[in-house]
């Protein structure tokens, strides 16, 4: 039995040792990089870099994706062989970790092939990339401050965003006009507007639908004006005794797809933000869309906080503020405060910018 025994323990530490010594030596294959423009990205949201592959891959570009967004799993890009950086500190890197994070792959063999960095979300992850001396492209998604929200650490990106932007190789964009503005008003920088294409969906709306509902896609679950506005809606319906449908989209799909979304007349919106990769999505797949005017946005708004994730403050501690932490960069601007949830007019100014009041063939009620 012993003897059983020392034989099983022997050959587990022997193929452990051919095994380790096998990976020791093991040596990847990068050939597919090779003579070719390679891109690496960290993000925390899979659509944007998702969209950016769908257009570029075609023309031989190459990608190392090494996702750190919680949905990483539907696009198979969750970060494999990622070190130093990861999802607990990859949002907001101490100065630490940034210093491991370039000490590690500063001679790495794969980082060696990298000519560009991209960040889409946050914007503020390619601080980490900045000695590594490469292309850096910046296009924020949301606000760029994610991840910075402290007052030095938001001073220190924008001082080092101006920097990346006085270099001829990079680009500093938004994949939507009011983040563009916003860097703009923060930094003073001449933003780029990339906006985000998302023909990966590969499906078109054809007004020969087989579903009859109109889809309301709601703000946060947390807004009782959600529920307000579909009783008032059905309520208009039947006073003049129209067919149409409207139904909730989670209560049509818990899970969809995009061939889902085409199969209805249109989608009626109270939008959380200001924009989305969602929009994009719809966009392209030519649904009609229905969104409430600037007015009454704004109106609403004010009253019931709709477009919640418009700022920080409430996006994350539920509490809106009248300014922001920090100064717009011209001293002298009289633009309104971006940061500002009590100002009809602040909030109208910078509303403006929304993707859907941007876009042609968007349908706005009143």
């Amino acid at each position: 039995m012993l003897l059983c025994f020392l034989c099983f323990a022997f050959g587990i530490g022997f193929s452990l040792i051919f095994f380790l010594g096998d990976d020791e030596n093991y040596i990847p294959n990068y050939d597919e990089y090779n003579n070719k423009i390679v891109f690496w990205s960290n993000d925390f949201h899979i659509s944007p870099i998702h969209d950016l592959k769908q257009l570029l891959i075609p023309l031989d570009v190459r990608f190392i994706d090494k996702s750190l967004s919680g949905a990483c799993r539907l696009t198979n890009t969750c970060a494999k062989e990622l070190y130093v950086l990861s999802n607990s500190n990859g949002m907001n890197p101490s100065k630490a970790i940034r210093k491991q994070f370039y000490e590690f792959y500063k001679n790495d063999r794969l980082m060696n092939l990298v000519d560009v960095f991209v960040c889409f979300h946050p914007a503020a992850m390619c601080e980490l990339f900045m000695p590594f001396n490469r292309t850096i492209i910046v296009i924020a998604s949301t606000r760029y401050e994610l991840g910075r929200f402290s007052i030095d650490e938001w001073n220190e990106w924008n001082k080092n965003l101006r920097i990346i932007a006085s270099d001829p190789r990079n680009i500093v964009a938004g994949n939507n006009l009011y983040d563009a503005e916003y860097i703009r008003y923060f930094t003073g920088i001449n933003t780029t507007v990339l906006p985000s294409i998302c023909d990966y969906t590969k499906v078109v709306y054809r007004s020969s639908n087989t579903r009859s509902e109109y889809i309301f896609i709601p703000s946060h679950d947390h807004i009782d004006f959600n529920e307000q506005i579909l009783d008032e809606l059905n309520f208009s319906i039947r006073k003049f005794k129209s067919s149409i449908v409207v139904k909730p989209l989670r209560q049509l799909y818990k899970f969809y797809k995009y061939r889902d979304l085409v199969r209805h007349p249109a989608i009626i919106y109270l939008p959380y933000q200001v924009s989305t990769m969602s929009i994009f999505e719809q966009y392209t797949m030519n649904i009609p869309l229905f969104f409430p005017s600037i007015d009454l946005l704004t109106e609403w708004h004010l009253k019931y906080d709709i477009v919640y994730d418009r700022t920080w403050d409430k996006a994350l501690t539920g509490q809106g503020k009248n300014r922001s932490i920090i100064s717009s960069y011209d001293p002298n601007s009289t633009i309104p405060d971006p940061n500002n949830e009590y100002d009809y007019s602040s909030i109208r100014y910078w509303l403006q910018y929304a993707d859907f009041y941007q876009w042609p063939y968007i349908t706005y009620f009143n």
